[in-house]
């Protein structure tokens, strides 16, 4: 496993490994043990071997990093998810995390403070992904793309994946309310439009990936949402 540099401007406490996956190897004895009831049960439901040590693997060591900052061992951590569905350390005592995997790559975030979110994904051809357009781009990045794109759509895709991660917010129902554009100096942070609802800053920024990935890191400095929405998801 592998700590990334990252950019210039990323908060300090912030940290992001990378775990390269072998998908046909057994399911290591020293990572499954590691797994609660629950957890082992959830990737017993997954069809392919590969995906079963996808899940196992990355499970084990988010809990290895997370013993190496609460001292509790990584078999005793007990997990809960927030109103949103985010998961989190029960209790809230500890860093804020976020995994995403996708072939044989796995990435880990965690923060001191606030909210955090990490996505990565395997890039695909541009023409392949015209269908997600619609999906996916807010009115103005539309625009961008009849116009001449300013972000390959994958970027874009990983880093609104990675933001809505963030907040924990369904990912679906709120791409079109974000909107990415390059930072006028790369490799510093993306800029981010939105009509999210939320009151604190988010910020974004590209995350060193292996060939044929793209990947991106999404912080918010707390989760606090406006009333009104508040009141329509507890009402």
């Amino acid at each position: 496993m592998q700590r990334l540099r990252l950019a210039d401007g990323v908060p300090e406490g912030l940290k992001v490994w990378c775990l390269a996956l072998d998908l046909n190897a057994p399911v290591a004895d020293d990572d499954a043990r590691l797994l609660s009831r629950a957890e082992w049960q959830r990737t017993q439901r997954f069809r392919h071997h590969a995906d079963v040590v996808r899940a196992v693997a990355t499970r084990a060591a988010l809990r290895r990093l997370l013993f190496a900052h609460t001292g509790i061992a990584p078999d005793k951590l007990m997990f809960t998810r927030n109103a949103y569905g985010k998961p989190e350390l029960e209790g809230g005592d500890g860093p804020a995390f976020n995994v995403s995997h996708s072939g044989n790559v796995a990435l880990i975030a965690l923060a001191p403070g606030g909210a955090v979110g990490v996505d990565i994904e395997r890039r695909q051809p541009e023409a392949e992904l015209a269908p997600l357009h619609g999906l996916m781009l807010s009115p103005s990045e539309q625009r961008d793309h009849i116009y001449g794109a300013e972000l390959p759509f994958m970027e874009r895709w990983v880093v609104k994946e990675a933001v809505l991660k963030t907040l924990g917010l369904g990912i679906a129902d709120h791409l079109q309310a974000l909107s990415v554009s390059p930072s006028p100096v790369p490799p510093t942070s993306y800029c981010l439009e939105h009509s999210l609802p939320i009151l604190s800053p988010l910020q974004a920024w590209p995350l060193p990936a292996p060939s044929g990935y793209a990947a991106a890191l999404g912080y918010a400095q707390s989760e606090r949402y406006s009333t009104s929405f508040l009141e329509i998801n507890n009402g």
